[in-house]
């Protein structure tokens, strides 16, 4: 057993313990919660806020750095209107909080995408779409001629980043939404008609080459293709990979020479989902195929087989020597009730010449959406950091404690906020001022919404990320409680306009 697998089992033994995660569990593996039952996903910490705000200088406690200049932009799940069915985390509309720090001040705004979708139902003063476990048509008069007439609602609620001077609001069922530096949206983004259709909510920035690597993925042969943008985002092109069924693809990494596509054995047929079945089917016999597809498009994609697995998102993987390490939250199946084990770390290698893969947990502490200092992103990283599910018992439980591992060391540490506190994805935010190719690894912070249930208030606490056991550096006092959401990133530099 490793050290750090040894230290993550004794900072882990009381969460496991603890129980309390049945809908954290359904979430993440698409379940509809029963429509006979209050949903969870639409109180405390997850309701929706229906307005939009704009407040400058925000109470702070400590010191927030004075030269720490940027935007921090977290989009997630936030139905403006009451749901004809509502499934989290699939559903909702779109809706980017962002943060703004300059010369030690912070102000906040929060905007609703407004996808065609939405715009429709504003129109129409209520909601016209179901979930995407529950489809509807909807009227094809009330979402007149500028409206999403599919079925499938692109609610833009996954992700938001930046890259060629636009920023983009993700979800993977259809195209980028462009919003302005004040938030304000200004459609569909579809890279001068390069990319078509669908866009995955989790593309990824190499940071020497600056290009951004992408996948979308249909229900039709080829299934799948890879996009990779240029730095200026003015130039895109794709790279069909011909792969057996329509497999359900959330996430992928990459290296320098390739993107590598985890294809679990969950595959999505949307007609299906359309005359009342199933979206997604688990079919564990397929077991897990992983594709090492070249980023040139040049040379073969070679293929390799393990058992069955679900993998939503990735930590980051590098080449060592001619092999492959992949790190990445594994969850035992799509769906198969409370006695299937819950996420936690593990590392696949990959050995291209032996056509080789073998797994090995890292930790087994409950946990996911990981997170890497993004200098170091397809290269080896020494630390890594991850949320930790809370002790606290629930229907709707979450995070309440964030990691982070020293793989070099072998050791893990955590920074728990407490009984009553919870937290979502962590994002990491370098240091300024230094070059970014001189910098050490890990020299910043680690910044998380916390969300305080007695309080029924949120604040960004500002953690020292490697030395993350330290107090906190500053929390923000935010002027709203944020709902628990999605993904989210840091863009150095940038402000809020007016």
């Amino acid at each position: 057993m490793s050290l750090l697998r040894r230290a993550m089992l004794r900072a882990s033994a009381e969460t496991v313990r603890s129980g309390g995660l049945l809908a954290l569990y359904l979430a993440l593996h698409g379940h509809a919660w029963p429509n006979r039952l209050p949903n969870p996903f639409l109180k405390g910490g997850f309701a929706p806020v229906r307005d939009e705000l704009t407040v400058e200088a925000l109470p702070v406690r400590g010191e927030l750095p004075k030269d720490l200049a940027g935007v921090y932009l977290r989009n997630g799940p936030n139905p403006e209107f009451k749901p004809l069915s509502y499934t989290f985390p699939f559903d909702g509309d779109g809706m980017v909080h962002a943060l703004a720090l300059q010369e030690g001040r912070a102000s906040y705004r929060n905007r609703f995408v407004l996808t065609p979708g939405l715009r429709a139902e504003q129109r129409a003063g209520r909601a016209l779409y179901g979930g995407m476990l529950t489809p509807r048509w909807p009227d094809p008069a009330l979402i007149g001629p500028d409206g999403d007439p599919s079925p499938f609602k692109n609610t833009a609620n996954t992700n938001v980043i930046h890259h060629g001077g636009r920023t983009l609001a993700l979800w993977e069922g259809g195209l980028p939404i462009e919003l302005g530096p004040d938030l304000r949206t200004i459609g569909p983004c579809d890279f001068n008609g390069q990319v078509r259709t669908a866009f995955t909510a989790h593309p990824q920035t190499d940071p020497h080459t600056g290009e951004l690597l992408a996948f979308r993925y249909v229900p039709t042969p080829p299934y799948l293709f890879l996009i990779v943008i240029d730095p200026t985002g003015q130039h895109a092109r794709e790279i069909p990979i011909d792969v057996a069924a329509p497999f359900m693809v959330h996430d992928f990494t990459v290296t320098p020479r390739y993107a590598i596509f985890f294809l679990c054995p969950t595959l999505i047929d949307p007609a299906s989902a359309i005359r009342g079945r199933r979206l997604l089917s688990w079919e564990p016999e397929r077991g897990t195929c992983i594709a090492l597809v070249p980023r040139d498009g040049c040379g073969p994609v070679r293929w390799f087989r393990t058992d069955p697995f679900f993998v939503f998102h990735f930590m980051n993987a590098f080449e060592q020597a001619e092999r492959i390490a992949v790190d990445y939250v594994q969850h035992a199946s799509f769906g198969g009730g409370m006695s299937t084990a819950m996420p936690s770390l593990w590392r696949m290698e990959l050995d291209p010449a032996t056509g080789l893969a073998r797994r090995s947990q890292l930790c087994d502490h409950i946990a996911e959406f990981p997170r890497i200092d993004r200098q170091v992103a397809g290269r080896r990283n020494r630390y890594g950091w991850m949320p930790l599910a809370g002790r606290h018992r629930g229907p709707a439980s979450t995070f309440s404690a964030v990691a982070r591992y020293d793989f070099l060391r072998g050791d893990v540490a955590v920074h728990d906020f407490g009984q009553g506190q919870e937290m979502g994805e962590p994002v990491f935010i370098p240091r300024p001022g230094a070059d970014p190719s001189r910098r050490a690894e890990g020299d910043g912070w680690i910044g998380a919404y916390v969300y305080d249930l007695a309080a029924d208030a949120t604040r960004f606490v500002l953690l020292d990320a490697v030395d993350i056991v330290a107090p906190p550096l500053a929390e923000i006092m935010l002027p709203r409680r944020v709902p628990h959401g999605f993904h989210g990133n840091w863009i150095e530099g940038a402000a809020l306009a007016a």
